[in-house]
């Protein structure tokens, strides 16, 4: 689930200014459907607020099994509109890469018998009509996993190590046979995934290297006679596999330019190239800023901010085209009391286009 911070603020008065913003006249958009793989995806405009940029909207998708099987798993897409992002979303995994919006199904609703349906939501920055999504699901097969990377690894890479650099993608495709991929280690951001045991499905799995480090991955292959009292012994042996991924930093050729934002920029958009470094200073009393989605933006440095009494400033570098929120909001030690202090708090966001 992605959540911005300002989302997620726990205070009386941010939750009612949410409301308010939600409570909003709204325009309901037309519902939009399309079809592809053995499911349909319905997506509708519930309500909106504001217009463009600035504005944003509800927006729920209804995910019916048109296949004459039962389905375990979906997955919806559909490209963003310009200057949109995911604000939060519920009741299914959002990522978004290259402008391009993935749905993946929670653990409890990825089941779907023949005909029957599910849904799940979002609230996106930004104003659009209702998006036509497409949608796959597991009972006809995917006939093709996620983007290749800049660099890609198969089973044939087994125990090896590859080098990135931020900012480039890795693609991972192993057999159905294997579990999904574990991270261990920071670095990487996984920006999708599918397939893999008990799907049926070829194991693909992207992602993108946002800042230096080491990170490992390691997978497995499974069997159903494995997970059965019935067969003393399962004849299939377990295979094991693993990588080592070294992220290095971006090239000097690649270093841009510094631009940094303060309150003045709030609810303004920024646009940068690969290399450049956005740097954020703002007051004391803002908490330090979260980003949406993540993997265009490096994590750097952050100091200051609440409830440290210094001034906050944070430094980010643009790793990846896309776009992404940096947003943040004020606080101050009565908010946590058991009643509320009345003070106005203050939302802060800048949207970020990377080219």
């Amino acid at each position: 689930m992605i959540r911005s911070r300002w989302m997620a603020a726990g205070t009386a008065a941010t939750a009612g200014l949410f409301t308010a913003l939600v409570l909003a006249p709204a325009i309901a958009g037309t519902a939009q459907a399309a079809q592809s793989s053995g499911c349909t995806a319905t997506a509708r405009v519930e309500s909106q607020w504001g217009s463009g940029p600035s504005g944003g909207e509800i927006v729920s998708v209804t995910v019916t099994n048109v296949a004459p099987t039962a389905a375990t798993r979906w997955t919806v897409s559909w490209p963003l509109g310009t200057g949109q992002s995911v604000a939060s979303a519920w009741n299914a995994t959002v990522s978004v890469s290259a402008g391009l919006l993935t749905a993946v199904n929670a653990p409890y609703n990825g089941n779907l018998a023949a005909g029957a349906s599910t849904s799940f939501g979002m609230q996106l920055a930004g104003t659009g009509p209702a998006p036509v999504a497409s949608c796959v699901n597991d009972v006809t097969p995917v006939s093709s996993g996620p983007a290749g990377g800049d660099v890609n690894v198969g089973q044939a890479d087994n125990q090896t190590t590859v080098t990135l650099q931020v900012g480039h993608t890795l693609g991972v495709s192993l057999g159905s046979d294997y579990r999904p991929l574990t991270v261990s280690g920071s670095g990487l951001t996984q920006l999708s995934t599918s397939g893999g045991y008990p799907t049926g499905q070829p194991l693909a799995a992207l992602f993108r290297a946002v800042t230096p480090g080491t990170v490992t991955l390691t997978t497995q292959t499974d069997n159903p006679c494995l997970h059965t009292t019935m067969t003393p012994s399962c004849p299939i042996p377990v295979a094991l596999w693993t990588i080592r991924v070294n992220i290095v930093g971006a090239s000097a050729s690649s270093s841009g330019r510094t631009v940094t934002v303060d309150t003045t920029a709030n609810r303004t958009t920024v646009s940068l190239h690969v290399g450049d470094t956005l740097v954020v200073s703002l007051p004391a009393n803002f908490v330090p800023p979260t980003v949406t989605p993540a993997g265009v933006l490096g994590s750097g440095q952050v100091t200051g901010g609440y409830p440290t009494g210094q001034p906050l400033l944070a430094r980010y570098q643009a790793v990846a085209a896309g776009s992404a929120d940096v947003s943040t909001v004020t606080d101050m030690p009565c908010n946590h009391w058991a009643t509320p202090c009345p003070g106005p708090i203050m939302l802060w966001t800048v949207h970020v286009i990377i080219s």
